[in-house]
């Protein structure tokens, strides 16, 4: 979707038509034109979208399954405007910011489990292998077994699938339930707090086959941020281990959101309640616009805040 993007420089404030294109492969090329320092009338501006629309051969995209254009049209522009910086930085400024995104998910990924490592704490472990005292074994594994399976999936060329989810699985239960580590639940589990209940230890092997059905019949269909939001929901639904599907779930959810090249999200353990609360509203009435309209207000927060009142 075209839309306008606002630029000031000192006093002056400056417009320009503005989209960004994302190929099957997730390259991103942003288009921008400039048109004046005043916002042009609706007749003149309608004009100039309809020609910048054909001078770039813009596809014009049918309605979204679940998502807002526009808003998505802002995310990607934010998004775009942060990776054409990025090419201008050193690679060692780029190898920091992706190693603070590491440390960051997974202190929050593991705190939302209830995992007691502070952010500082995980950041010691990680970067001068500085192990914090008062914590169980199980708490320190889980910090290092999320770095591992996290840098996996960053380097990983492969799809969603039952091999790749159950390598997950094993690297975040290793040396924490390495009998249970990759391999689908034979038992029954309930979850605290919710109200709901996970296919039973019988019904488990058919939804989680149906699950990797669904992924792959709207792999393409899907716009990428719809199919990230709920392959992530309708996995916790299937609930295919005893233990370790949240921290699974976000994995496979930021796999899914990498090979499409957008960035990695981080939800954070602040945000606990509300992410649970979306999560369990989409589950109880299978709407799913607002799970997804969550998702897009999380995405990237840390490129919307590097690039707020730059736009």
């Amino acid at each position: 979707m075209v839309f306008i993007a606002r630029k000031k420089a000192g006093k002056e404030a400056y417009y320009y038509l503005a989209h960004n294109l994302r190929s099957e492969r997730g390259k991103w090329k942003s288009l921008r034109e400039y048109i004046g320092k005043k916002m042009p009338g609706k007749a003149e501006l309608q004009k100039l979208t309809e020609r910048f629309i054909l001078k770039h051969n813009i596809p014009v995209k049918k309605k979204y399954a679940y998502l807002d254009p526009e808003r998505l049209a802002r995310l990607d522009y934010v998004i775009g405007e942060f990776q054409k910086k990025a090419k201008e930085c050193p690679r060692i400024a780029i190898e920091k910011r992706e190693r603070d995104f590491t440390i960051r998910f997974t202190y929050n990924t593991n705190a939302i489990e209830g995992n007691t490592v502070s952010l500082l704490e995980t950041a010691a472990m990680l970067e001068k292998k500085v192990m914090p005292s008062g914590k169980s074994l199980r708490e320190i594994h889980e910090i290092f077994n999320t770095e591992k399976a996290l840098n996996y999936i960053m380097a990983c060329r492969a799809d969603v699938s039952k091999r790749l989810i159950l390598r997950l699985h094993k690297m975040m239960m290793a040396n924490i339930d390495d009998s249970q580590g990759g391999r689908i639940r034979d038992y029954p589990v309930s979850i605290e707090g919710a109200n709901w209940m996970p296919p039973s230890e019988k019904e488990v092997d058919e939804k989680f086959g149906e699950f990797l059905k669904w992924h792959a019949k709207n792999r393409k269909r899907l716009h990428p941020i719809e199919l990230a939001a709920i392959t992530h929901l309708k996995f916790i639904e299937v609930h295919p281990f005893g233990d370790g599907n949240g921290r699974v779930a976000r994995l496979i959810t930021n796999l899914v959101l990498m090979r499409n090249g957008y960035p990695p999200i981080n939800i954070k353990v602040k945000d606990t309640i509300p992410y649970v609360k979306e999560l369990q509203h989409a589950q109880n009435t299978q709407k799913f616009v607002k799970f997804v309209d969550w998702f897009v207000q999380k995405l990237g927060e840390d490129y919307m805040e590097s690039a707020k009142g730059k736009e």
